[in-house]
């Protein structure tokens, strides 16, 4: 009877650790990223990841959006000032030095826009013209001067914006012929007018010579003619 009991015993584990063998799920062991070789010139292996990504950084913009940027130049060329008004100067291409004028020019004739450092330029002379396009009016424009910051920049007192502007040169700019700036001081029109600038002070100054000396010699010829005839009058 023992036996049987104990026999029966045996049975009843086989079979419980059957179920609970079959109710639990194989567990898988985690997988590595096992380097892989790849060759190299010269003999040789190298190890290299498998898992590589394929993203690119975007790249990152080195200049603040509130610094100045300046505009690409369309055209260097030599150029003879033939004719110009107040803002605009028309100059005759001698010689380019690069870029491209197409769409601009007319018979070697092409005219640019300085605003009021037109002044600074002198008729028939030759310069070194680089311009650039306005994107307001899609006119070629050059200039003489730096402009100024508007309402004096970051300078105004109680104004510090903290940003640093990288020093970018501009390139859209007319220079002399050994590449030197074009004079813009206070008395830069004035340098080529002294015909004009002599004519101004010595005119006034004839003038007024002038009339004094006429009506001195009016009223002395006045004077002898009524002493004459007064001499005349009393038989003297």
């Amino acid at each position: 009877m023992s036996l049987v009991v104990f026999m029966l015993g045996l049975l009843f584990a086989g079979v419980s650790y059957s179920i609970a063998s079959a109710s639990v799920p194989p567990t898988t062991p985690p997988t590595t990223n096992i380097p892989t070789d790849e060759p190299v010139e010269g003999g040789g292996v190298v190890d290299a990841p498998t898992d590589q990504s394929t993203s690119v950084p975007a790249p990152t913009n080195t200049v603040p959006a509130s610094c100045f940027i300046p505009t690409p130049v369309q055209a260097t060329f030599v150029g003879r000032l033939s004719v110009s008004d107040r803002r605009t100067a028309r100059f005759e291409v001698t010689q380019m030095r690069g870029g491209s004028l197409d769409g601009y020019s007319v018979a070697n004739l092409v005219d640019v826009q300085y605003d009021e450092d037109v002044r600074y330029l002198d008729l028939e002379q030759s310069y070194i013209v680089a311009v650039g396009i306005d994107q307001s009016t899609g006119a070629l424009y050059s200039k003489i001067r730096d402009p100024e910051p508007l309402y004096g920049g970051s300078q105004v007192i109680g104004v510090n914006s903290g940003v640093e502007c990288p020093e970018v040169e501009d390139a859209v700019r007319t220079l002399t012929m050994d590449a030197r700036s074009v004079e813009s001081g206070v008395l830069a029109p004035l340098k080529n007018a002294k015909t004009k600038l002599g004519r101004a002070i010595l005119l006034p100054f004839l003038w007024v010579f002038g009339g004094l000396f006429g009506l001195a010699t009016i009223r002395a010829f006045v004077v002898t003619i009524y002493r004459t005839g007064k001499r005349a009058w009393s038989g003297q």
